[in-house]
């Protein structure tokens, strides 16, 4: 919410959040095994306690600032966008990596009878236990408590990780953990540690991470999976998505079809409503010539790269039209029924709550681990 009048937000938020923390359904913790989620309630307080509309206390429109935030000016811009910068590059996906939908643990045992059909969900080929990374053992040591009830420091993580067997595809790798390697690869480092820094690397793949490496970062290895904005829409009606325009014809696909598996699980959301165009990264508001270049999903594809940057918005009142949402599969009645065909209802807060949790269902789907897909027993089925 980072336009204070825009209601519709927080309660998308809502939805969404209520669903992924769901002890007992099982596409909540497939959610909660798969992704870190990263959740914002308010960017914008200080314009929401003074009634403002769009702005903040000093009258900016702070969706137009994320190209070059100020850290006085824009905190929560700036922290936002810092903190995004800081997973894209560290929680990065390195070369070579195993697929990390092979290390996550099965759920309920019938998700395996999926394989029985014709409509198997190839990725959920799951291990019972996932080995953790050089990160997780870190960070994990890191906050773990000692015999005093005090943290163990970063001192002590090193000298019980050297300890400990590292995994690695070569026994050659198995030393120290990439994160103590440079005070820029893990921003934990504990200036104790006076390590080498004039290691001499063999190869590219083992130097530390450039000054700026959020230049030479894929979009598919950026540890950023998705980014989503959420707004609210005074004029146009409906619940849709606005996109950016990728240059690739594979990543413009990849980008669209997050936005039309939410429209298979949500009868509110609109996907001939989205817009992915270029003109629309760079128009012109009329109220103050401000660019959408500045915009939170276009200067974070700007950014990092990532294919998956939106802004979600929906309309105070109503839509233009209801989708046929298709009834789930291997749920054994416990996913909530599609509701009937209908004129599009008045919005509701119930109804932003639905398209919220639409959205996390669409995750799974582009993972293809739903639990309970709908696309099954979609037109879109093969």
């Amino acid at each position: 919410r980072v336009h204070p009048g825009e209601t519709p937000s927080s309660f998308v938020f809502n939805g969404f959040l209520e669903f992924i923390l769901r002890p007992d359904d099982p596409r909540a913790q497939m959610l909660r095994r798969m992704f870190i989620f990263k959740l914002i309630p308010m960017l914008n307080p200080d314009g929401v306690v003074r009634g403002h509309y769009r702005t903040d206390s000093r009258g900016v429109n702070l969706n137009r600032q994320y190209l070059n935030p100020d850290f006085d000016l824009h905190p929560a811009v700036y922290g936002a966008k810092a903190v995004l910068m800081y997973h894209h590059v560290h929680n990065r996906v390195r070369p070579n990596s195993p697929d990390w939908r092979n290390f996550v643990s099965p759920l309920v045992s019938n998700i395996a009878s999926t394989k029985a059909s014709n409509h198997s969900i190839e990725n959920c080929a799951f291990t019972f236990k996932a080995s953790l990374s050089e990160l997780e053992k870190t960070n994990n040591l890191l906050n773990s408590v000692g015999s005093e009830g005090d943290f163990i420091t970063a001192s002590q993580a090193f000298h019980q990780l050297e300890k400990a067997p590292i995994l690695a595809n070569d026994a050659n790798e198995q030393s120290m953990p990439v994160a103590f390697i440079d005070n820029r690869v893990m921003w934990i480092m504990d200036p104790e540690l006076k390590l080498n820094k004039e290691v001499q690397y063999e190869n590219q793949e083992e130097r530390p991470l450039s000054a700026d490496p959020a230049e030479t970062i894929m979009p598919q290895e950026s540890g950023i999976a998705y980014y989503v904005d959420l707004h609210g829409h005074a004029s146009k009606r409906g619940c849709f998505m606005y996109g950016n325009s990728c240059s690739e014809e594979s990543d413009q696909i990849e980008n669209q079809l997050f936005p039309k598996l939410i429209s298979l699980n949500s009868a509110h959301f609109d996907f001939m409503g989205c817009n992915f165009s270029e003109k629309n990264m760079y128009a012109k508001d009329k109220r103050d010539g401000q660019s959408k270049e500045g915009s939170g999903r276009v200067a974070i594809h700007k950014a990092t790269g990532i294919i998956h940057s939106y802004t979600l918005e929906c309309n105070y009142n109503t839509g233009r039209s209801m989708n046929t949402v298709p009834v789930a599969c291997h749920d054994n009645g416990r996913a909530s029924p599609p509701p009937p065909a209908a004129f599009p209802a008045k919005y509701t807060t119930e109804i932003f709550e639905q398209v919220g949790r639409a959205l996390a269902v669409a995750a799974l789907d582009m993972a293809e681990c739903n639990p309970w897909p709908r696309i099954i027993m979609s037109e879109h089925n093969c």
